[in-house]
Protein backbone atom coordinates (compact mmCIF):
# COMPACT_ATOMS: atom_id res chain seq x y z
CA UNK A 1 0.00 0.00 0.00
CA UNK A 2 1.44 3.08 -0.89
CA UNK A 3 0.66 5.74 1.66
CA UNK A 4 2.79 8.51 0.39
CA UNK A 5 0.61 9.72 -2.41
CA UNK A 6 -2.51 10.61 -0.14
CA UNK A 7 -0.17 13.32 1.59
CA UNK A 8 -0.20 16.61 0.95
CA UNK A 9 2.80 18.13 -0.26
CA UNK A 10 4.66 20.55 -2.92
CA UNK A 11 4.65 17.10 -4.97
CA UNK A 12 1.10 16.63 -4.39
CA UNK A 13 0.66 20.07 -5.63
CA UNK A 14 2.82 19.67 -8.22
CA UNK A 15 1.16 16.55 -10.00
CA UNK A 16 -2.32 18.97 -9.92
CA UNK A 17 -0.91 21.85 -11.40
CA UNK A 18 0.74 19.68 -13.73
CA UNK A 19 -1.84 17.83 -14.70
CA UNK A 20 -4.52 21.12 -14.79
CA UNK A 21 -1.85 22.04 -17.47
CA UNK A 22 -1.93 18.97 -19.63
CA UNK A 23 -5.45 19.79 -19.51
CA UNK A 24 -5.39 23.01 -20.32
CA UNK A 25 -2.53 22.78 -23.78
CA UNK A 26 -4.73 19.80 -24.88
CA UNK A 27 -8.29 21.56 -24.46
CA UNK A 28 -6.08 24.39 -26.67
CA UNK A 29 -5.27 21.66 -29.07
CA UNK A 30 -8.91 21.13 -29.36
CA UNK A 31 -9.66 24.71 -29.82
CA UNK A 32 -6.99 25.02 -32.47
CA UNK A 33 -7.99 22.25 -34.79
CA UNK A 34 -11.91 22.59 -34.41
CA UNK A 35 -10.89 26.29 -36.02
CA UNK A 36 -8.68 25.02 -38.46
CA UNK A 37 -11.57 22.56 -39.64
CA UNK A 38 -13.86 25.24 -39.48
CA UNK A 39 -16.22 24.35 -36.91
CA UNK A 40 -15.78 27.75 -35.58
CA UNK A 41 -18.84 27.08 -33.17
CA UNK A 42 -17.55 24.14 -31.54
CA UNK A 43 -14.36 26.04 -30.70
CA UNK A 44 -16.24 28.59 -29.26
CA UNK A 45 -18.01 26.44 -26.95
CA UNK A 46 -14.64 24.50 -26.02
CA UNK A 47 -13.22 27.86 -25.26
CA UNK A 48 -16.34 28.56 -22.96
CA UNK A 49 -15.60 25.64 -21.01
CA UNK A 50 -12.21 26.85 -20.88
CA UNK A 51 -13.44 29.75 -18.36
CA UNK A 52 -12.37 29.46 -14.57
CA UNK A 53 -15.44 29.37 -12.38
CA UNK A 54 -15.45 30.63 -8.88
CA UNK A 55 -18.50 28.81 -6.62
CA UNK A 56 -19.12 30.44 -3.07
CA UNK A 57 -20.23 28.28 -0.58
CA UNK A 58 -23.62 28.48 1.26
CA UNK A 59 -21.78 30.50 4.38
CA UNK A 60 -19.97 32.71 1.85
CA UNK A 61 -23.46 33.55 0.32
CA UNK A 62 -24.73 34.61 3.35
CA UNK A 63 -21.90 36.65 4.79
CA UNK A 64 -22.45 38.85 1.72
CA UNK A 65 -26.09 39.31 2.49
CA UNK A 66 -26.70 41.92 5.18
CA UNK A 67 -27.99 40.39 8.60
CA UNK A 68 -31.87 40.80 9.28
CA UNK A 69 -30.82 43.54 12.17
CA UNK A 70 -28.69 45.24 9.19
CA UNK A 71 -31.68 45.70 6.87
CA UNK A 72 -34.02 47.04 9.47
CA UNK A 73 -32.04 49.77 10.41
CA UNK A 74 -31.32 50.77 6.46
CA UNK A 75 -34.89 50.46 6.21
CA UNK A 76 -35.70 52.52 9.44
CA UNK A 77 -33.09 55.14 8.26
CA UNK A 78 -34.55 55.22 4.50
CA UNK A 79 -38.28 55.94 6.02
CA UNK A 80 -36.69 58.28 8.05
CA UNK A 81 -34.85 60.29 5.27
CA UNK A 82 -38.22 59.77 2.77
CA UNK A 83 -40.15 61.27 5.87
CA UNK A 84 -37.81 64.39 5.94
CA UNK A 85 -37.89 64.49 2.15
CA UNK A 86 -34.01 63.99 1.71
CA UNK A 87 -34.73 61.35 -0.70
CA UNK A 88 -36.00 63.76 -3.62
CA UNK A 89 -33.53 65.92 -3.88
CA UNK A 90 -32.95 67.53 -7.28
CA UNK A 91 -29.12 65.64 -7.78
CA UNK A 92 -31.31 62.24 -7.54
CA UNK A 93 -33.96 63.20 -9.54
CA UNK A 94 -31.79 64.43 -12.05
CA UNK A 95 -29.40 61.14 -11.93
CA UNK A 96 -32.69 58.93 -12.24
CA UNK A 97 -33.72 60.71 -15.23
CA UNK A 98 -30.56 60.63 -17.16
CA UNK A 99 -30.38 56.81 -16.46
CA UNK A 100 -33.96 56.09 -17.75
CA UNK A 101 -33.18 58.34 -20.59
CA UNK A 102 -30.34 56.11 -20.93
CA UNK A 103 -27.67 58.68 -21.02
Amino acid sequence: MDIRSNQPGPDRARRAYEEQQRALVNANRAIVRAAREGRLGQAEALRAELKDALELSAAAQAAQEPSPAEREAKVRELTEAHRLGQLHTPERLEQAAHRLLGG
